[in-house]
């Protein structure tokens, strides 16, 4: 769902307002996990030994549980079914083919985190990959962010790319100007959460509510809270 950390509510489509605003993309090193010895001469196996990954969202990459090539992009089709060494995590995660991935667009190669946003979601189910939340609903990173828990998202975001750089694994960072969901009500970016929601067929209520107020001397409707 839409989440507004500043309400602390789910909000609907209708509640989101797209703006434009000048941000960073950051392109990633993920290492891939070492081949066995059997398999170390395999065609192709030499030919890297990582993939880069671009965001907007660094701090996301703590609930990674994948990486996504386009099937038919053959600079990765040798790769899939292997493994990344998640940085910072120490996660291994899954190389899976999936047509949603653009192979002209950056790398071609896209990060899973199907708990923090809608494609990814998408993606995640398709292949079976779990879903790690590594947010509060507060906007502060959970105690799965390990070192980064109780930051602020955004704080954790600077915090997480220092920790990159630091280990080698941030290969470069480049303006980029990208629409950004907004809460109409809390004024603040929404962040993609998983959440339980229920949703109930009014219909049926309104129809006794119509028909006791209808009547003569029916009962004055009361609102609840009365503030309303």
């Amino acid at each position: 769902v839409n989440w507004c950390p500043a309400s602390g509510s789910a909000v609907s489509d209708l509640e989101v307002e797209m703006k434009e605003v000048d941000g960073h993309l950051w392109h990633l090193r993920y290492p891939l996990t070492p081949l066995p010895d059997a398999a170390a001469g395999t065609p192709g196996a030499a030919d890297t030994d990582h993939l880069v990954v671009a965001t907007t969202r660094p701090e996301t990459m703590l609930g990674d549980t994948g990486v996504a090539v386009n099937p038919t992009d053959p600079r990765y089709a040798h790769l899939v079914g292997r493994t990344i060494e998640l940085p910072l995590v120490g996660r291994r995660i899954p190389i899976v083919a999936d047509e949603h991935v653009d192979p002209a667009f950056g790398t071609g190669c896209v990060k899973v985190t199907p708990a923090h946003d809608p494609n990814d979601f998408a993606i995640g189910a398709r292949h079976g990959l779990p879903q790690i939340t590594v947010m509060a609903k507060d906007g502060t990173m959970n105690a799965v962010a390990g070192r980064f828990a109780g930051l602020d998202r955004f704080e954790a975001r600077k915090q997480v790319v220092a920790a990159m750089e630091a280990e080698g694994c941030l290969v470069k960072t480049e303006p980029h100007r990208h629409s950004v969901p907004y809460s109409d009500r809390g004024k603040v970016p929404v962040e993609p959460l998983l959440s339980t929601q229920w949703f109930l067929r009014t219909e049926p209520l309104a129809a006794h509510c119509r028909a006791a107020l209808d009547k003569p001397n029916g009962p004055e409707p009361r609102f609840v809270p009365e503030r309303w």
